[in-house]
């Protein structure tokens, strides 16, 4: 009995062990093996293969076979590839597992936004390129396009400004429009679209609202926007909501920023400067003789005490910058919302400057029924801004002897011992010596509707608005730096009111049949801009806190002008296009817009704007199919014209003026008038420009490796340019047309995926541009010779540098050589200017000027490589620009005569210095008024050409098991580091970031910023 209990008691006691043994075995992990091949049934290598939910996984060999060990016969492989198809596979106990994986032609079904509709890339015509969200917030700046900087083959976008808030300039193709140097961007400024509306601010929105940017480039893409797409076209896509649960995210960074740039002379430095200029004109012989150089008030002394001062220091400080951006996707079957806020704050590196901009956007979409659908895109944005009057000129001009603080800490307005030089700091010494403050609100307000009643006819009409409010105060006090020379304090008032109201309908029908695709296009456009203006401005402003409020308190013996100008014009459309396919193979575009605007004179008005273009899909072919390396490849050609009416609105009308004034009859006053200087032209017509482009698009390996490479010719003629009229006439200008240019050009954008294996991927993306502009035709076909920075030369590019050609400084061994040569009386000497003597009869006079070059660039590119591996991300942004000249005026601030100051980077001669930069320095001299430094001009322009290292950003992405933990979707963090190294190729610029343009005012800077990306 006792025996039989304890069988069964051992029984019970092994059978729960069995059992677990059991389904241990049951439960353990198997290897999986298998190959991986595509649809010719060759084999893949460098396929991930992963066990879902895991990071366990393995990469394929080079025939596409593959090992793994799975944890259970129930798991699932996810198997991805560049490509191809990401497919989910389930194991069922299966240890061997073949897998054929399908092409993925997302790439090319990939829908692209163009003029009023969209497209599938593999049947797109025109030169259109496109950029992503996660590109465009790669690089921390509150402007979208300063995001894309060299990521848009045939974009020249360039930031001349560091101040905060600055925004870039961008061309497209070259320079076509004519203008002097401060209008010549906004004349050749590309067209804005905004989610389909005309009129926005581009640099308004928060670059994370964007969902892409397309950039159209030929006429084909632009010819539907008539009048307005002459210079290229922009659209802006801002992100919607999404069908499913609310997704929050937040995106912040914060960073610090740093001047770069040129320090000016002190201590022993300042010193050597001023003895070599006295020693050119025998006063220095030794030290001895310092006492006698330094005979300006109080210098000596200052010497003696050693109260150098590095003003540039004083005035500069590392400024900041934030972002912060919280955003709401979500969304059912029928209703769709995004929502976000942002908050940006820029604090300059010069004190009592900055810029604070807020955003909050609202996009709605809404199914009415299966037919019709309504939407709201809206954006309020509001932003203030307030600059400070360069000082960086006055502290690099100014002498480093001088105390610059009081005993109690304020400021001294005048730091130097002859007590009339106004200190660099003036303006930092109260809150009420010097501003300049904008305040801005903006309100993007468009709706649509959109109807679907039959198939493939489809009817939207979208309304617009965007409300501009503006307010700029400027008040200088009577001791500030500008009014350092009037003493009397100014200020002034002025305030925009502009409204931009845009109707568009678009009628589309599409129909299939027997493989050909036909779409046609119906649209009408209608765009009307106004706006009000107020301006005051008075001066003698009684308490120096009002600012900018109360001029009527400023002093009513001077003029104080007033003026409230009203500015309107109006633009109506009627556009058509046609779309054809057959089989996706043979592609063609037809579009002609009919343009009128207002601001043309009657009877010119009006214009037709047409386009076509033709393209070949090679790929699609049959002969094609066996060619498994190449997945795309793609013809296009287009032709088109497009135009451009860019004067002021009411340039082809003469006006009466007001004259702040008043006349007087006795002793009654009446109101003065006279004819404006621009008097009207009744024939003035259209500027156009004809555009012939022809590219291809190249796709291998499944896209592994795609390329885009376009060539174009654009010819614009009938240039809208106002031309200098005798004073004898009474009126100084008229609007007319009057000249032709050219751009030629080749562009190249090419996207390589590298590597891609299970932890480890690497990709790389190229742009590459090179455009030549030219003038072609001028009135009398004669340059138009004014100064060193507008004159315009045919053959040339529009901003053309007309100067001396500076060939360095005459050396004591080419003495007799520089004899030679003469300006009047004078014969040149060792130390001197050297200049090129263009028409080779030794006398260095006018004639001998010419071009030296140009802002325009030879080339320009970018490189992008991303890296990741595991959870961390790299990427690295190169560019470069090369072959522009630019006119760098810290150059010009170098000082012979030996007082004042300038930057040490001037290199100057001397007898035991043979340098090639700066010419021997002299007592009494300016570098206008000594003869021997003829060609002054010339010492500010230089090679700007330069390589940088744009952006770095190191990330790290928090394992899901971990961020899920604490309710959280994602959380990546990240450093970023923008123009961390800028190499210049000529080396007066080593301190100096080239693509400020050579501006001394607020140049641009270094800066590293720490953020976050959440996703809850």
């Amino acid at each position: 009995m006792k025996n039989s209990i304890s069988k069964d008691l051992r029984f019970i006691l092994i059978l729960p062990l069995f059992l677990l043994c059991v389904v241990g075995a049951f439960a353990q992990g198997m290897v999986v093996r298998g190959t991986v091949v595509d649809e010719s049934n060759q084999g893949l290598p460098g396929v991930t293969v992963l066990v879902k939910g895991t990071t366990t996984g393995a990469a394929t060999g080079l025939d596409g076979e593959f090992t793994i060990n799975v944890p259970s016969g129930n798991a699932v492989l996810v198997v991805s590839y560049v490509g191809f198809q990401t497919q989910e596979i389930a194991v069922n106990n299966r240890a061997t597992i073949n897998i054929t994986m399908a092409t993925d032609s997302k790439v090319l079904d990939e829908v692209v936004v163009v003029g009023y509709g969209t497209v599938k890339r593999r049947d797109l015509t025109g030169s259109v390129y496109s950029v992503k969200s996660d590109e465009i917030v790669q690089i921390p700046t509150h402007s979208p396009i300063e995001a894309i900087q060299g990521r848009v083959p045939g974009a020249d976008i360039t930031r001349g400004s560091g101040a905060p808030g600055s925004n870039p300039t961008i061309t497209l193709r070259g320079n076509r429009s004519i203008a002097g140097r401060d209008d010549l961007a906004s004349r050749n400024a590309p067209l804005y679209i905004i989610d389909g509306f005309q009129g926005g601010n581009i640099n308004d929105l928060n670059p994370n609202d964007i969902e892409s940017i397309e950039v159209l480039k030929d006429a084909s893409a632009t010819a539907i926007y008539g009048a307005m797409g002459a210079n290229g076209v922009i659209i802006v896509t801002t992100k919607k909501g999404a069908e499913g649960k609310a997704r929050v995210s937040y995106d912040g960074y914060y960073g610090v920023t740093q001047y770069n740039f040129p320090k000016s002379r002190t201590g022993q430095d300042y010193i050597q400067l001023r003895r070599e200029a006295a020693r050119t004109i025998g006063l220095w012989n030794s030290e001895a003789d310092d006492a006698r150089i330094f005979d300006g008030p109080g210098e000596w002394d200052a010497v003696q005490a050693g109260q150098w001062v590095d003003w540039l220091d004083l005035v500069k400080e590392n400024g900041t910058q934030q972002n912060h951006a919280l955003t709401v996707r979500a969304g059912t079957e029928k209703t769709k919302v995004f929502a976000s806020a942002g908050y940006f704050r820029e604090e300059g590196m010069l004190r009592n400057s900055d810029f604070t901009r807020y955003n909050l956007r609202l996009n709605l979409d809404q199914q009415l029924s299966s037919w019709a659908k309504v939407g709201v895109l809206s954006q309020v944005t509001q932003s203030q801004q307030n600059q400070r009057r360069n000082p960086l000129s006055q502290a690099l001009t100014i002498s480093p002897l001088g105390v610059p603080y009081n005993e109690d800490g304020s400021i001294r307005q005048f730091p130097l011992p002859d007590g009339t030089t106004i200190s660099p700091l003036a303006d930092e010494r109260t809150d009420f010596i010097a501003r300049n403050n904008t305040l801005r609100t903006s309100v993007l307000a468009n709706a649509f509707v959109e109807l679907t009643p039959l198939k493939g006819l489809s009817f939207r009409s979208s309304f617009g608005t965007n409300i501009a409010l503006s307010r700029q105060g400027i008040f200088d006090d009577a001791t500030s730096i500008n009014r350092a020379n009037t003493r009397v304090s100014q200020a002034s008032s002025e305030t925009r009111y502009g409204r931009n109201l845009n109707w568009d309908n678009v009628l589309s029908y599409t129909r299939d049949f027997g493989g050909h695709n036909v779409t046609i296009t119906g649209i009408t456009s209608y765009i009307q801009s106004d706006e009000d203006r107020l301006f005051a401005q008075g001066q003698g402003q009684l308490v120096a806190s009002q600012l900018y409020y109360g001029l009527d308190a400023t002093n009513t013996a001077t003029t104080r002008p007033i003026s409230s100008p009203f500015i309107g014009s109006k633009n109506l459309a009627y556009a058509g296009r046609l779309n054809y396919n057959y089989k996706s193979r043979y592609l063609l575009t037809v579009t002609g817009r009919y343009d009128g605007a207002s601001r043309l004179a009657p009877g010119n008005k009006w214009d037709f704007f047409p386009s076509v273009a033709l393209g070949w899909n090679i790929s699609e072919e049959a002969f094609m199919q066996g060619v498994e390396q190449v997945t795309n490849l793609k013809l296009r050609a287009s032709y088109g014209v497009a135009g451009n009416y860019s004067i002021s609105p009411y340039g082809t009308q003469s006006l009466l003026v007001a004259n702040q004034r008043y006349m007087g009859f006795g002793e009654i006053a009446a109101p003065a008038y006279y004819f404006s200087e621009l008097v009207g032209n009744p024939n003035l017509g259209w500027e156009k420009s004809a555009t012939t482009n022809f590219g291809f698009d190249l796709g291998l390996f499944n896209n592994r490796i795609a390329a885009i490479v376009d060539v174009y010719d654009t010819k614009t003629t009938d240039i809208l340019y106002p031309r200098t009229l005798p004073t004898s006439t009474g009126v100084t200008r008229v609007n007319e047309n009057i000249a032709a240019t050219r751009n030629r050009g080749i562009e190249v954008a090419l996207t390589t995926h590298n590597i891609q294996t299970n932890d480890f991927s690497w990709s790389t993306t190229f742009s590459f541009t090179r455009n030549k502009e030219e003038i072609t035709e001028l009135i009398d076909g004669t340059d138009i010779i004014t100064n060193e920075t507008t004159s315009l030369l045919i053959g040339r590019p529009v901003s053309s540098f007309y100067t001396y050609k500076l060939l360095g400084i005459w050396q004591a061994n080419e003495a007799d050589e520089a004899a030679r040569y003469s300006v009047g009386n004078y014969q040149f000497q060792p130390g001197d200017i050297k200049v090129a003597d263009l028409n080779g009869d030794f006398i260095i006079n006018a004639d001998d000027l010419g071009y030296i070059g140009s802002t325009v660039p030879q080339w320009l590119g970018g490189i992008q490589n991303n890296f990741k591996y595991k959870a961390f991300d790299l990427g690295v942004y190169l560019f470069a620009r090369f072959g522009q000249t630019i006119n760098a005026e810290f150059l010009g601030r170098f000082n012979p005569s030996g007082t004042g100051n300038g930057p040490e980077i001037a290199n100057y001669w001397t007898p035991e210095n043979p340098s090639n930069d700066f010419p021997r320095p002299r007592r009494g001299s300016s570098l206008n008024n000594y003869v021997g430094y003829t060609g002054y001009q010339a010492l500010n322009f230089v090679d700007g050409s330069y390589f940088k290292i744009r952006n770095v950003t190191l990330g790290y992405t928090l394992p899901k098991t971990i961020s899920q933990r604490v309710k959280l979707e994602n959380l990546r963090v990240y450093a970023t580091a923008s123009n961390p190294l800028v190499v210049s190729r000529h080396h007066l610029l080593r301190n100096y970031d080239p693509e400020g343009g050579g501006s001394e005012s607020n140049p641009l800077s270094r800066q590293i910023v720490f953020g976050v990306n959440v996703g809850f």
